[in-house]
């Protein structure tokens, strides 16, 4: 077996009772082929639930496309941190070829996307509350954090998958390209990427833009100093993460209602109790919020570290 190409999975139209589930390879296959196989689930942990095998259906080969087929689940289980369920895709090229493709993959289907100015995770608002530089997935799954990591492993984000644990890449604007995105993409665990740096770059926005087909809803967000005005520019993410110094507060005039999601970066956190930091965070703003009387917005995270 010869691995052509990546697989690429999309979460379309779906509701409680039914979603669509596209699959299809980016890169070079032969001309004429057709993936056919199954996506079966949900699985979660040592769960028994009976799985249930949804056949993959090819459908018409769009122009420069290559191939794709369409999965349709009834009754599915969405992916999130508290129910980590995933669904087993087993898939293959017919007619089957020199070279040939197949894959037997573990994904999850999330549905995650920004409101206003918050998250949404499953039709809920989603506050994460995350720790940076930690790679336990054990002692995050405990105390009920994320992981902010600097470029998470496909080990990493698989465990990370099966155990529950959001996982926020941390990456550089340089590094920022469609195949890595795609690559974190696949696993449900990567929520939210972080382009850091302290500053919006001329060119962020147009590297956003470019990865805009690789992210599925993988949300991406672009940090900035909190210790100064917000910036004439977004950077062309999906939300804002406002840098803070230890104990430090945000500037005043980021009291007015954004236009997006912010998240609080305190870059200190207690080690042992990284929750409790979160939980610090979120208070201190509050208070800070009240400066300028009631507070018309909500921090959409906070991360600590």
């Amino acid at each position: 077996m010869t691995t052509l190409a990546e697989i690429v999975v999309t979460l379309g139209p779906c509701d409680d009772m039914r979603a669509e589930v596209f699959v299809r390879l980016a890169g070079d296959v032969p001309a004429g082929s057709r993936i056919v196989g199954s996506v079966t689930g949900p699985r979660r942990g040592r769960d028994t639930t009976l799985p249930v095998t949804s056949r993959l259906i090819p459908l018409a080969e769009a122009a420069g496309a290559g191939p794709a087929s369409r999965a349709i689940l009834t009754e599915p289980a969405f992916w999130t941190p508290d129910l980590p369920n995933l669904y087993r895709i087993e898939a293959r090229l017919d007619p089957q070829g020199a070279p040939s493709w197949a894959t037997d993959s573990w994904i999850g289907l999330r549905r995650l996307g920004v409101r206003g100015r918050s998250f949404w995770l499953d039709g809920r608002r989603w506050v994460p509350r995350m720790v940076a530089g930690q790679g336990d997935l054990v002692a995050a799954k405990q105390a009920v954090v994320g992981l902010a990591i600097e470029s998470p492993t496909d080990d990493l984000l698989t465990r990370a998958d099966e155990a529950g644990v959001a996982v926020v890449p941390l990456l550089d604007g340089g590094s920022l390209t469609p195949t890595r995105i795609a690559a974190w993409a696949r696993h449900p665990s990567a929520m939210l990427a972080v382009i850091t740096g302290n500053d919006v770059k001329a060119d962020v926005a147009d590297r956003v833009a470019a990865v805009q087909g690789a992210k599925g809803t993988l949300l991406i967000g672009v940090a900035v100093d909190g210790t100064r005005p917000p910036p004439a520019v977004s950077g062309g993410g999906d939300f804002l993460v406002v840098m803070l110094p230890s104990e430090g507060l945000p500037h005043a005039d980021w009291r007015a209602a954004p236009v997006q999601p912010l998240v609080a970066w305190r870059q200190a956190a207690d080690r042992e109790s990284p929750r409790a930091s979160c939980d610090a965070l979120q208070r201190d703003l509050a208070l800070w919020g009240l400066g300028g009387g009631a507070p018309s917005w909500d921090w959409a995270g906070y991360l600590v570290g």
